[in-house]
């Protein structure tokens, strides 16, 4: 039988929230989620996913496979990504490379690990559910990744002692990129692909689904109208962040460092530019811009919402579709120690 695997994550002045949940690194839960084998359990945070899908008319933020309570989860997630070095900080606030190969991206966890992922900042969600639909169809799910999926074991970089798994696909370690919310491409089929080797939380879940056999999770089709005004609030949210010194900024104190820079500005168009048209390293706004702006952009993603067949998706595009959301408790037993990166 597999190690219980954990993992942490980095620190540094950019605090990714929604895509990624910081400050705590490591530490310890009293007790475990109730959430079933194969279960998925969702969450609504705060930050720029959350901006992009308030923006298309979608709740849910986050996304993650249980395998049962108390026990370990699989998800995907973007710790927090390096500043560029100084001076360069200032134009292009971002490390590129960080934003597109987003770090740990897939990986599995302990029931430690998961609890500082979304309540290490000293808040947490704003709610929190999970859905099963069919008991056995849920657990072949969680099963089939836990049990026979190939993975590597990496230590924590945080904690020398403690350890997680990265699942893998097609011979390498899954990336977070933040391109999926725009094109999921292949993601979601076997064996499938993407840019970056990368995955986002849904569209690792629509994966795990067509794993186990339980068929193919077809993605959801965005208006023009409706990507252009993610585009802006993506921006905008990531902008109004670094001004307020919150989020992702939290002491970064970039606008006090670069003070004849639009550092915010740069960072916004940074983020923006990745999501939109997968150009990380630049913090030219017209890259954006010119997907907002073109008439024929769309988008096609597997999102929180889809998965659970919420609002305009169909509840029988998943197994868990059908299931009424139920109330996350933290209540098996155990003090379980673990990192999330």
């Amino acid at each position: 039988m597999r190690r219980l695997l954990v993992g942490s994550v980095a620190v540094s002045a950019l605090v990714l929230a929604g895509a990624a949940h910081a400050e705590g690194e490591c530490g310890s839960t009293s007790a475990g989620w109730n959430a079933p084998n194969g279960a998925v359990v969702f969450d609504r945070s705060n930050g720029p996913i959350r901006d992009v899908l308030d923006a298309v008319g979608e709740y849910r933020t986050h996304s993650m496979l249980s395998h049962g309570p108390g026990s370990t989860v699989s998800h995907a997630t973007l710790a927090t990504p390096t500043q560029t070095d100084w001076p360069g900080v200032c134009s292009k606030p971002i490390n590129g490379f960080d934003l597109r190969y987003g770090y740990p991206g897939l990986e599995q966890i302990n029931q430690g690990g998961i609890y500082m992922s979304l309540y290490g900042d000293g808040t947490g969600p704003e709610w929190m559910g999970w859905q099963q639909g069919d008991p056995t169809q849920a657990a072949l799910i969680g099963d089939s990744i836990w049990y026979n999926h190939a993975y590597v074991t990496d230590v924590s970089k945080h904690d020398s002692g403690q350890y997680l798994d990265r699942p893998v696909r097609n011979g390498a370690r899954v990336n977070y990129s933040l391109f999926q919310y725009r094109d999921l491409q292949s993601t979601h089929q076997i064996p499938g692909d993407a840019v970056n080797g990368g995955m986002v939380c849904s569209t690792f879940m629509a994966y795990a689904h067509n794993y186990a056999g339980r068929g193919v999770v077809t993605p959801h089709y965005y208006s023009h109208a409706q990507i252009a005004n993610a585009s802006n609030s993506l921006y905008t949210g990531v902008y109004n962040e670094c001004k307020a010194s919150l989020g992702w900024f939290v002491n970064a104190a970039l606008t006090v460092a670069c003070p004849f820079s639009n550092v915010c500005g740069n960072a916004g168009n940074q983020v923006a530019n990745c999501m939109s048209a997968n150009m990380c390293d630049t913090a030219d706004g017209r890259y954006w811009k010119s997907v907002r702006d073109d008439p024929n952009a769309t988008a096609a993603s597997i999102s929180p919402d889809r998965v659970g067949g919420w609002g305009v998706h169909p509840i029988n595009n998943t197994i868990w579709g059908p299931d009424y959301s139920h109330q996350v408790q933290w209540n098996s037993g155990g003090n379980v120690y673990g990192c999330w990166q």
